[in-house]
């Protein structure tokens, strides 16, 4: 575009110029032919102004840059929306989880809950025997220690079984009672017991 001004008014002003010369020494109309030529030099000057400013030719404009911001935010958009797939499809597993949980203990342990913000399983005897057989055990610890070690391992197994399962880490957890404490709580292939009784 610039290129294209600069050239039209050099023309216009090499003709102007001419025609002022030809009218001054030939009788022709001079005033007519000076203002044209003022006018040339004048557009002349801007178009130089205006290539100085933008260049000679206009940049076309970056559409590959354009493309490049919508191939982004496509793939941003995917990437989002495979995550939450990804995590709905997590959650259904965690309560295919709880349904075999709860299949599994309720006929002679208790309930099954899951808490999923802190990704947590939390068996909750029920069952009259089982509650008074946990509630012997501890209440005397050192009597039942070989008792208490196996419902450990049990459950030991059944929270590396959650874990893989889910490909995740869980934390299963076993209350006393529906009233009661959590007497033992199984993380990470470690098990902890809590709220054992005294016994000298």
């Amino acid at each position: 575009m610039g290129i294209i001004l600069v050239f039209i008014f050099v023309l216009m002003t090499v003709m102007g110029g001419f025609s002022w010369w030809y009218a001054a020494h030939y009788d022709g109309l001079v005033g007519t032919t000076k203002i044209l030529t003022i006018i040339s030099v004048v557009g002349l000057l801007f178009s130089f102004g205006y290539v100085y400013k933008n260049g000679w030719v206009k940049p076309k404009p970056t559409q590959p840059s354009s493309r490049t911001t919508n191939v982004h935010s496509n793939q941003y958009f995917a990437q989002k929306s495979s995550e939450s797939a990804s995590i709905a499809q997590q959650h259904k597993s965690e309560q295919n989880v709880l349904q075999q949980l709860q299949k599994s203990y309720s006929k002679n342990v208790g309930d099954v809950s899951f808490n999923q913000a802190t990704k947590t399983y939390t068996i909750t005897p029920t069952n009259a025997k089982y509650v008074k057989a946990v509630t012997t055990m501890w209440k005397y610890p050192k009597t039942n220690a070989k008792s208490i070690k196996t419902m450990s391992d049990n459950y030991l197994k059944m929270s590396r079984s959650i874990d893989k399962s889910l490909n995740g880490s869980y934390t299963l957890k076993v209350k006393q009672s529906k009233s009661g404490p959590v007497i033992l709580s199984v993380k990470n292939g470690e098990a902890t017991m809590m709220n054992e009784g005294q016994q000298k």
